[in-house]
Order: C-alpha cells, then structure tokens, then sequence
C-alpha cells in the first residue's frame, strides 16, 4: 500500500513539473509572438500641421492664423510620419477652452496626409487644434483666431505661411 501511494505521489509530481515546464515554455512563445501593436508601436511624427480655408488637390490653401467670421469653415491640414501599420490620429478642436469637436482620423503610410474640417457657425475669438495619437500623446497643436469681417479689414488680409510640399508616397485620403 505504501508503495502504492508513493508511487502516485511520484507520479503528480512529475507529471507537474511536466504542467509547469510546458506553461513556461507556452508564456514564452506567447511572448516571442506578441503582435506589434500589442508591445510597442513606433513614434508618430507630425511634420506638418496648418490651418487654411481650403484642401485642394491634397494640398492645404490659403494657409493663415487669422480668419474672418465670413468663411463657412476652416481646415486643419497635417502630414504625419512614422506609421509602420494602419494607426489613428485624432484632431481634436478648441474654441476658447472648450472642446467642440473630435476628429478620429486613420494613418495608413509611413508617410500620410490627412485634414478635418470645422464649420465656424458664426463664433469670434481664438481657438487651436491638438493632433493626439491613439495612446493620447499629444503629437503638436495649432493656433487660429476669428475676427469680424470688419476687424480684419482694419488690420489687413489673412496673415499668410508657407504653403506645405506634397507627399509622393502618400496614397488620397478624404
């Protein structure tokens, strides 16, 4: 009977260690195979961000900081870098301090072109746009003011910056 018992008692715990080992083995596989995303993605740079009255042919125009309060809406153009698979960005719209909109916006090449657009419905004042990645890293920002028409007379046209250059390998997006 002792012999008996001691067998079995030998017999779990090899069979155990067996358990043990296999589960070490598996957790490592796991591991070794995680997928990309999972661990750690690569950093996404912003290259470009501007704010203008139009989009065309992929291309912001008009580019400025000071806007009338005649325009229907105003863009916000970026160009981001550095994405290995498909990833999002967000645009993420202030007037003032509050919040008004949230853009979720994919990034499909290492190189990628992409643009949101708010309808300004009238509002005066100053406002900026965050460009936040997925894990809520706040990528670069851009400031813009709306003034009424006749304000902007007085000080002159919208002030005007470089226009961006076209990404070749950039596939349309929008």
């Amino acid at each position: 009977m002792l012999k008996k018992t001691l067998f079995v008692l030998l017999s779990v715990l090899i069979l155990s260690g067996v358990c043990f080992a296999q589960e070490d083995s598996a957790k490592k596989q796991m591991e070794d195979t995680t997928p990309v995303a999972a661990q750690e993605q690569p950093a996404l740079v912003l290259e470009e961000i501007h704010i203008c009255t139009a989009v065309e042919d992929r291309q912001p125009s008009s580019v400025g900081t000071v806007f009338t309060d005649g325009l229907d809406k105003i863009y916000c153009f970026t160009k981001i870098a550095g994405a290995e698979d498909t990833t999002y960005v967000y645009h993420v719209w202030y007037f003032g301090n509050d919040e008004i909109a949230r853009v979720k916006l994919p990034i499909k090449a290492k190189s990628w072109r992409t643009w949101s657009s708010k309808k300004l419905n009238m509002m005066l004042g100053n406002g900026h746009v965050e460009i936040v990645s997925e894990s809520g890293d706040i990528l670069g920002k851009a400031e813009f003011e709306i003034q009424a028409a006749e304000k902007a007379e007085e000080v002159g046209e919208t002030e005007k910056t470089g226009v961006s250059e076209e990404a070749s390998e950039a596939p349309k997006e929008q």
